[in-house]
């Protein structure tokens, strides 16, 4: 057990997880057995309204309709993970003493809104999605599930922002993926670019949010992380054909919601195994355009996990921040090369595995507790989970009983086989349309800015050339270096001073900044220049000898 909640911490945002046989049954999921599939009618009939102080409320008695199916949970060692699991079947092997019977709270039920959009009821969608404000220190939102595979009943969760006091329709707006896989993207709201943060175990605006330049879009991707569930184990997502599929359906209903976004300027965002659902979802837009009547603008990654190639020299980050020595670098090499064997072969499983073993023994003999910023023993994340789990925010957010874990190891398992997809060509092709940003934190062992970079300049595309040859300025912010930042053929490559894995967690005010001036197509710092043109290669080529 020991060893799965380490894994389970490891697992956080990249693509580092515990990977065992497909078959394997793993103790945290979101997959509700054993539950017969509602017809449309059903779905209809368990519809009831429920008036409060705010607004009326439509919750629909989906999940739990079978209550008395699930395990009641038991006292003792495995009590905390027990609490997150959906499994009706699931029954512990341990001798824990059952739990005295609990008082049954009321979270509300489960807010299906797919029903709804099928019958052209798209006002009482809305009505029915809109969050109670109360809890969330009176923020303006909306939240609920689509439907997107109805023969495994799998749902995804969404929790949307309209930005703050501009106008939606023309104001750009941001979907965030958070990575994994299996990552929730409450992370990104809780911990990184959303309007309020966990402090102290208390709610606080977060002044950094980017809700001040954008509506937010939050969705649990794929199915199984967060709040999004299914009922069937053959519901989870196992390729990155299903979960674009399921991305461009959650994409297309939300728009039947909320119309007035189909003029304004998309972006796509998210970070680390994100760079493989940002351009998937972006191709699925892209391939049906016609079909989707939305303003589709950019991408924008961050210390994005793109290509194999961007991790097939893991070791090397740790020797180059002087975490290790040449000497235990010759110690891990069986491990490196047996590694880099599977990528070769284009075994995915098998790779994932052997790199999980190598990130392991890495931060076994560097001491450290996680690999996302070298400079930080601890990563603050997750601390809202104990907030999400009041049943005031359950009944707010309408997810009812569903159980919530901010890390899905089954969803993580079950993606094993897209382990070495690689979504470089993606990105090809959508730079002849398409703006992309590209962020990196320079303190990030797990896709450090050096291996994405390289990798950026493989790229090819129409104007490849006008990025290669692009000049590199300092990003300055309030009067000192931010970073750097470079841009050619439409893509801009950032590096953020700093920051590591989670680049918003670690310096949220030059990030705010530079993505609210890049999807305002604004100067993302001011010119230098004696660093523009030819000025320096005329220098070096002029003067054997630099002085400085």
């Amino acid at each position: 057990m020991k060893h799965v909640i380490c894994i389970l911490i490891l697992c956080l945002v990249s693509v580092l997880g515990r990977v065992a046989d497909i078959g394997q049954k793993d103790e945290i999921s979101n997959v509700i057995t054993d539950v017969k599939p509602l017809t449309q009618q059903s779905i209809i009939n368990n519809t009831t309204v429920v008036k409060n102080d705010s607004d009326n409320t439509v919750h629909e008695n989906l999940i739990h309709e079978n209550n008395n199916n699930i395990t009641k949970k038991t006292c003792g060692a495995h009590k905390d993970i027990s609490d997150n699991l959906l499994d009706a079947n699931h029954t512990e092997t341990s001798s824990n003493e059952a739990c005295e019977p609990e008082a049954r709270v009321d979270n509300g039920t489960a807010l299906i809104l797919t029903p709804y959009l099928k019958e052209g009821r798209i006002r009482e969608a809305k009505k029915a999605a809109r969050v109670d404000a109360k809890p969330f220190l009176g923020f303006k939102s909306y939240s609920g599930f689509f439907t997107v595979n109805e023969t495994y009943n799998s749902n995804i969760f969404f929790w949307y922002f309209p930005v703050l006091n501009k106008p939606v329709n023309s104001t750009p707006w941001i979907i965030w993926l958070q990575g994994g896989p299996g990552a929730s993207s409450m992370t990104g709201l809780f911990d990184e670019i959303g309007p309020f943060t966990i402090v102290n175990e208390t709610l606080k605006r977060n002044p950094y949010t980017w809700l001040h330049n954008h509506s937010l879009l939050f969705i649990d991707n794929p199915v199984g992380t967060g709040y999004s569930f299914t009922e069937h184990t053959e519901g989870y997502t196992t390729n990155m054909a299903t979960y674009a599929s399921h991305l461009y359906m959650t994409l297309y209903q939300f728009l039947q919601m909320f119309p007035e976004l189909r003029t304004a300027p998309l972006y796509l965002a998210g970070e680390s195994y994100a760079g493989k659902y940002v351009p998937a979802m972006a191709m699925e837009i892209h391939k049906r355009k016609d079909k989707l009547d939305v303003n589709l603008e950019g991408l924008i990654i961050g210390n994005a996990y793109v290509d194999p190639e961007m991790i097939s020299h893991i070791a090397w980050p740790f020797y180059y921040f002087g975490l290790l020595e040449k000497e235990q670098i010759e110690t891990v090499k069986p491990l490196i090369d047996s590694f880099q064997a599977e990528i070769k072969a284009n075994r995915s499983i098998e790779a994932k595995n052997k790199w999980n073993s190598l990130i392991t023994v890495l931060l076994f003999i560097t001491h450290q507790k996680h690999a996302y910023n070298f400079l930080k023993d601890e990563l603050p994340v997750g601390t809202y989970v104990k907030f999400l789990k009041t049943s005031e925010v359950k009944r707010a957010i309408h997810v009812g009983d569903i159980n919530f874990g901010w890390v899905n190891m089954t969803v993580n398992v079950q993606l094993a086989p897209d382990f070495l997809s690689s979504t470089k060509p993606m990105f090809e092709r959508l730079l002849e349309h398409y703006k992309v940003l590209a962020y990196c934190g320079q303190l990030d062992q797990m896709l450090p800015c050096v291996s994405t970079s390289e990798n950026y300049r493989t790229w090819k595309w129409n104007a490849s050339q006008e990025f290669l040859a692009a000049t590199r300025f300092p990003y300055i912010f309030n009067n000192r270096l931010a970073g750097y930042h470079k841009t050619g053929g439409r893509l801009t490559e950032v590096v953020i001073r700093g920051a590591g894995h989670m680049v918003p967690l670690d310096q949220p005010a030059s990030t705010q900044n530079l993505v609210a001036r890049w999807t305002h197509d604004q100067p993302l710092s001011r010119r230098f220049g004696l660093l523009e043109g030819s000025f320096i290669q005329d220098y070096i080529r002029n003067n054997s000898i630099i002085y400085l």
